[in-house]
């Protein structure tokens, strides 16, 4: 089995570009990162029919490029979770609605920075978790020099850190049929499915084993990055708490929203605006008014703004205002 080394192909090259380059201006224009990692995807599909031979074969991740020879193509770990089976479109898209079901909520529980770091970090554990367990379980000689490729691994590690930090969230997930549960529970289905595939003896086109160890490095990430757990399973809890941070700071009831209106020049913004006049409880008013303060900009340039103690500024230009 043919293995490539470096030098990339042009399309590769401009691939991984593509996909540095999205990820960047997504998080300059604080666009969701859960519909950005998806359009992504769905891109770099596209490109990987029209390239096949080019894409996944110098972008897809082995697990021999673990070993000292082949240490240079371990730009692959980043490279794989983007790329998808060309042969079943099944696998693009029921990896992006798995990842849709689950990820926008967590998203805006933590953030976009540190969702796209849990993904990514995730993602490689995962990998290297196949790697290491995978020969194993396999029948196959040759396993260590097979393609990975998928976000499976990044998402099951989004659904491990979710179920850790916040497990009485509600989410739809596929058990079946889909049903909406706490997501602790689909976290747990999930794990034991995948570890029971894993350690089935047997050939199988899928790396089971890279969805355990991107479940467990994603409840490792929840412990490390996110500095609120959920409540014990045994806690009671009340609806509030299944929708604000008990840390959140509370501000004052009274908002400008003369003011805040200026700034929804979007759909999205206008409806962010609504849900906060309508809140009455002051946590879950702050969550949104911050999700709204961080998706504005200046009515004047364009650029991001600021906002501290009840204060909106830009640092471009001379734009301030107040809420």
């Amino acid at each position: 089995m043919e293995i490539v080394i470096l030098p990339l192909s042009i399309i590769s090259i401009f691939t991984i570009v593509f996909i540095i380059a999205a990820l960047f201006y997504a998080i300059y224009k604080k666009w969701m990162m859960t519909y950005a990692i998806i359009a992504i995807s769905f891109v770099v599909f596209v490109i990987s029919l029209i390239f096949s031979e080019e894409i996944v074969g110098e972008l897809a991740f082995r697990p021999i490029y673990l070993t000292v020879e082949f240490f240079p193509q371990l730009y692959t770990l980043f490279s794989s979770m983007f790329l998808h089976s060309i042969v079943n479109p099944l696998h693009i898209i029921f990896n992006m609605f798995i990842f849709l079901l689950i990820a926008p909520n967590f998203e805006d529980r933590i953030g976009a920075k540190k969702f796209l770091a849990i993904y990514i970090i995730t993602g490689f554990c995962a990998a290297i978790a196949h790697s290491l367990v995978a020969p194993f379980f396999s029948n196959d000689p040759n396993i260590s020099k097979i393609g990975l490729v998928g976000a499976s691994g990044a998402i099951a590690g989004i659904l491990g850190a979710y179920a850790f930090s916040y497990p009485r969230d509600m989410v739809f997930f596929p058990v079946i049929f889909i049903i909406r549960m706490p997501v602790i529970y689909a976290g747990i289905f999930f794990l034991a499915m995948n570890t029971f595939f894993t350690i089935m003896p047997g050939e199988t086109n899928v790396a089971y084993s890279a969805h355990v160890g991107g479940f467990i490095a994603g409840i490792i990430m929840g412990a490390i990055f996110i500095r609120r757990k959920g409540p014990a399973l045994n806690e009671p809890i009340t609806k509030e708490q299944r929708i604000y941070d008990s840390y959140t700071q509370q501000k004052p009831s009274k908002i400008d929203f003369s003011e805040l209106k200026k700034l929804a020049t979007t759909r999205e913004l206008k409806e962010m605006l609504v849900k906060i006049k309508d809140e009455n409880v002051p946590q879950v008013r702050e969550i949104w008014l911050e999700h709204f303060l961080e998706k504005t900009i200046c009515p004047k340039c364009g650029s991001p703004l600021n906002h501290f103690d009840e204060k909106i500024w830009c640092e471009k230009c001379d734009f301030k205002s107040k809420y």
